[in-house]
């Protein structure tokens, strides 16, 4: 048998070119995204994971508003507020047997208008559960006492995330100043109740790198 010229086998290897040209951009696309299937028991669908980093100070009872006098009917203060270096829980703390409401307004990570209801608890400092990163309004209770009641404001060891965290596993890992950090994820519905607590919170010093991955 003769062996075929290197034009026969030129010639037979473009017959079939207009059925391979038909399929070239289905191949591209799948070289470039990969070749995503729906499964009849479900849909697949591409994700990304994101990093989150902060670099937060230690949490204090007087970081947002020093000592506020109470006096015989509530007030709003709206001046002399430090907002948090980063979203996280505040903390309201008084300094003597009493009791009431404090309520705080300001925006998430996100810019979304936000409110906390903190109630007092006598002198012990107690933690909200939203995590501010403004705040534009404290209304302070009255007082409990005669004289001498005060409230401050404080931020608590627990940050915001930029996104909802509906579910603890969709953060996979967790760094403090570069080591790997056992802290608490707490999930949430929404981005101002979807917060990290980190197990080295005793270093934080405003420098020390905080740093989340999680599925987005």
């Amino acid at each position: 048998m003769t062996r075929m010229t290197a034009l026969m086998i030129s010639q037979l290897n473009r017959m079939n070119e207009p059925a391979r040209h038909a399929s070239l951009g289905t191949r591209l696309d799948a070289l470039e995204f990969g070749d995503v299937v729906s499964p009849s028991a479900g849909t697949v669908a591409p994700y990304s994971v994101v990093m989150y980093e902060t670099h937060p100070a230690i949490g204090t009872a007087t970081y947002v508003h020093a000592a506020i006098a109470l006096g015989a009917a509530a007030q709003d203060i709206a001046t002399g507020i430090t907002n948090p270096d980063y979203a996280r829980f505040l903390s309201v703390k008084g300094n003597a047997t009493m009791s009431g409401n404090v309520i705080i307004t300001g925006t998430d990570i996100n810019g979304t208008a936000c409110t906390d209801t903190i109630a007092l608890s006598n002198s012990s400092e107690v933690a909200g559960d939203v995590a501010f990163k403004t705040v534009t309004n404290i209304n302070v209770p009255i007082k409990t006492n005669s004289s001498g009641d005060t409230v401050s404001v404080g931020v608590g060891n627990k940050f915001g995330f930029p996104i909802a965290i509906p579910n603890a596993s969709m953060v996979l890992a967790k760094s403090f100043d570069l080591v790997v950090d056992a802290g608490t994820v707490t999930a949430g519905t929404t981005a101002k109740t979807s917060v990290y607590a980190p197990a080295g919170a005793a270093s934080l010093n405003g420098t020390k790198l905080l740093q989340l991955w999680f599925v987005a």
